[in-house]
């Protein structure tokens, strides 16, 4: 199997350098190329275009939140994980409303960095739909069915609201036994999941049904106002991550994108 070819933009040569070493000692990645700029990237990647590309959020002259849309405009297929010193909710809600498809504070990087390339460029993009295709009821998002499992009421019609106003076909649950009923019976390409439902955590629903969203494509994110959950969910099978309070665009674009790779 040919490695993951991986492109790194970050304005510190010496970050660039480590980086570039810690992924090279893995068998399964190849490191094709460094930018220490947004506009070197951005002409890097077209005579060489990488499976996923790591980019930097606070580089000077052009940022990685205004290199991210163009790359994801020049390379839909690719994958974009964005890295930086800075962990805030904002940062990680701007990279994703970008095009990113992950978030990596540096800070973690060592235990999520490797994990993340390798969902990334496993999962691949392949039919990326433009975001304006699912919002216009044009595209394949209308026959999406999305389950949303969240024990509070306001946020669950919330989520399930904005949801269904992009043309989802969106279910609620607010207790896991009723998500369990749900996912016995019907098939769902998006699973949206709170942590904590009571006195129940639906990291066990997960561990039940990871080979049933393996084999059928479901896309789980889970969410939880407790980061240091970020790492179980990843261990256990979860696509996504977000941290509550969860902007209602982050969420819309994030389903958008992850329908939109299934689309055929």
């Amino acid at each position: 199997m040919e490695p993951i070819s991986v492109l790194l933009v970050d304005d510190n040569p010496i970050f660039l350098r480590a980086t570039s070493q810690f992924l090279e000692a893995h068998d399964d990645m190849a490191v094709i190329g460094t930018a220490e700029r947004g506009d070197a990237a951005l002409a890097q990647v077209q005579g060489m275009p990488p499976q996923v590309i790591l980019i930097d959020l606070a580089m000077p002259g052009l940022p990685g939140l205004e290199v991210i849309p163009r790359l994801r405009s020049l390379l839909p297929e690719s994958g974009i994980i964005a890295l930086t010193l800075l962990n805030t909710n904002n940062f990680r809600q701007a990279a994703l409303e970008a095009g990113a498809d992950a978030f990596i504070p540096k800070a973690t990087m060592r235990n999520e960095l490797i994990p993340t390339i390798r969902r990334v460029a496993q999962n691949g993009r392949g039919q990326i739909a433009d975001l304006e295709i699912t919002k216009s009821g044009n595209g394949s998002s209308a026959a999406r069915r999305i389950l949303i499992m969240e024990d509070n009421a306001d946020l669950r019609r919330l989520y399930g609201k904005a949801l269904r106003q992009e043309g989802y076909e969106v279910h609620l649950a607010g207790t896991i036994q009723e998500a369990d009923a749900l996912l016995e019976s019907s098939r769902f390409d998006v699973l949206l999941c709170d942590i904590h439902m009571g006195d129940d955590r639906s990291t066990d629903l997960l561990r039940e049904h990871t080979t049933m969203f393996a084999t059928s494509g479901t896309q789980v994110i889970m969410v939880s106002g407790q980061v240091q959950y970020r790492g179980m969910c990843e261990e256990i099978g979860a696509d996504f991550f977000l941290e509550k309070p969860v902007a209602l665009g982050t969420l819309v674009a994030m389903v958008n994108r992850l329908t939109a790779r299934h689309t055929i």
